[in-house]
């Protein structure tokens, strides 16, 4: 609008591109138990953040887990700073209702679901997730099949999935379902488990509301082998964040380890075997590695970069394994090489020296998701980008606006190449997507791609022979008796 004016006036325009900063990677969530702890500086359930590896710790007690737990995170951090969002939850009688403490409510936001609350109370966003002590069991009372009786008729929705402790069962917890079914017919088909739950004295009922249904399905839960159910929801927040989990694996056998693998479908999983040897009160220790490797992947994040595997480099304060592994980098048969083949990480005594994290395969079925360093990478490309065009959210559509998004995106993908964090990248308008249609109902299409680099996993060094060296050796050993002897080469 125009306006008279005697005099001068500056208009300031904000076109162009904007800066896109690198989130931080290095933020671990920690969730466990602190029974002495002071609960004014550590109420339960609710995010205390530590910052640095001289952060207030004071008030938390040596009892439970998680003062072991910020002390190996520490022992990580170097010449870097660590930042912990620590939850603590109530210790329960046993360790089926202590886990059952740590799954906590979705709804109430306890438990480790408290973490959602981080964002907005410290401005904080978790990327690695650990619960030491918690994750290594593979409970045998979870609920491990759910059998479809009647499908029921008239569903036009999924219906809701409820699953209940039988009568006289006080220990069970955490199993949660969700329901498939058919368009066409109406019924329910399937019953997918997505978390099995533990501590089962017999076996849960399941019952289905809504839906709209004319008559509700019904379905028999079976008890079995699970796998952890700490674990599985961790996995269900670390979707949320997009943020990975460490897990303890169980310590016990190799086969046993692989087993545990079988549980788990996902490349935002890194399974730890053995426990970790710490030196502690005199004596020494078996501790869960969990934290340890949360400590590790944080300090190599901040010095040497987000895109990097935490494997091959050292665990600090670690003296020992709780079992032996057999470890070799050019032996195939090496207990270590069979355990990273099936995506276990290990704990190794290095050739070089000092105790190793060694292992960087994650256990996903999709062989373009095998490891655990280009998930993070990708996340953090994701993330920071969608962070950094928070400022282009509802302004007109306009071809200045359009070639700011873009370049917003391009100069990022171009610095993160420098830096080595990226293949290449580029962006561009999928005109199949973007039509009049979309732009009117104001959603735009940026289309971009990217590759991170996978970790260099296998070197293979070709060994030739060649007896041709010896005529060179013949020819330089001639030389030299003659040039000691005094004498002229012989005449060819």
């Amino acid at each position: 609008m125009d306006i008279y004016l005697h005099g001068v006036e500056t208009i300031e325009r904000t076109n162009g591109p904007r800066p896109v900063e690198t989130i931080d990677t290095g933020v671990i969530a920690l969730i466990g138990t602190a029974p002495d702890a002071n609960a004014t500086l550590w109420p339960l359930n609710t995010p205390i953040p530590i910052y640095g590896s001289n952060g207030a710790v004071e008030g938390l007690g040596a009892a439970g887990t998680l003062a072991d737990a910020i002390e190996g995170i520490f022992d990580q951090a170097g010449r870097v700073s660590q930042t912990i969002l620590v939850v603590r939850v109530e210790e329960g009688a046993n360790i089926s209702a202590t886990m059952s403490n740590l799954i906590g409510s979705s709804l109430n936001r306890t438990g480790m679901h408290s973490l959602r609350n981080a964002p907005e109370l410290h401005g904080l966003k978790p990327k690695l997730l650990c619960a030491p002590g918690f994750t290594s069991q593979r409970p045998t009372d979870g609920v491990s099949a759910i059998a479809i009786g009647d499908g029921g008729t008239g569903y036009t929705s999924a219906p809701e999935v409820t699953i209940t402790r039988a009568a006289g069962d006080t220990t069970g917890f955490g199993a949660t379902a969700v329901a498939v079914i058919d368009s066409q017919t109406g019924k329910v088909t399937e019953v997918v488990i997505t978390n099995p739950g533990a501590g089962y004295t017999a076996a849960p009922t399941v019952a289905f509301t809504g839906g709209g249904a004319s008559a509700q399905a019904t379905a028999t839960a079976t008890l079995g082998t699970v796998a952890n159910p700490v674990t599985m929801e961790l996995l269900s927040l670390a979707a949320k964040f997009r943020a990975c989990v460490i897990k303890d694996g169980p310590a016990t056998s190799t086969s046993a380890a692989i087993a545990d693998v079988g549980d788990y479908d996902t490349d935002r999983l890194l399974i730890v075997e053995p426990m970790a040897k710490v030196f502690k009160n005199g004596a020494v220790v078996s501790q869960p590695a969990s934290a340890r490797v949360a400590g590790l992947q944080a300090r190599v994040d901040y010095s040497e970069g987000f895109w990097f595997s935490p494997s091959n480099h050292v665990i600090e304060g670690v003296v020992g394994a709780s079992r032996s592994i057999e470890h070799s980098i050019s032996d195939p048969s090496a207990e270590s090489q069979l355990l990273n083949k099936n995506a276990v990480a290990c704990i190794v005594r290095a050739p070089s020296g000092g105790y190793k994290l060694w292992g960087s395969r994650v256990p996903s079925s999709d062989t373009l998701k095998q490891f655990w360093s280009v998930r993070r990478a990708h996340d953090t490309i994701i993330d920071s980008i969608e962070l950094a065009t928070e400022a282009f959210i509802d302004r007109p559509f306009g071809l200045q606006v359009l070639v700011d998004i873009a370049e917003t995106v391009n100069s990022a993908l171009r610095r993160w190449q420098g830096m080595g964090a990226s293949l290449g990248g580029r962006v561009w308008l999928d005109p199949t997507l973007n039509t009049k249609e979309t732009w009117a109902n104001g959603h735009l299409y940026i289309s971009y791609d990217n590759e991170s680099p996978a970790p260099i996993e296998h070197i293979t060094f070709v060994f030739n022979r060649n007896t041709g060296y010896y005529d060179t050796l013949a020819q330089n050993a001639i030389r030299e008796i003659a040039r000691l002897a005094g004498t002229a080469l012989p005449s060819a």
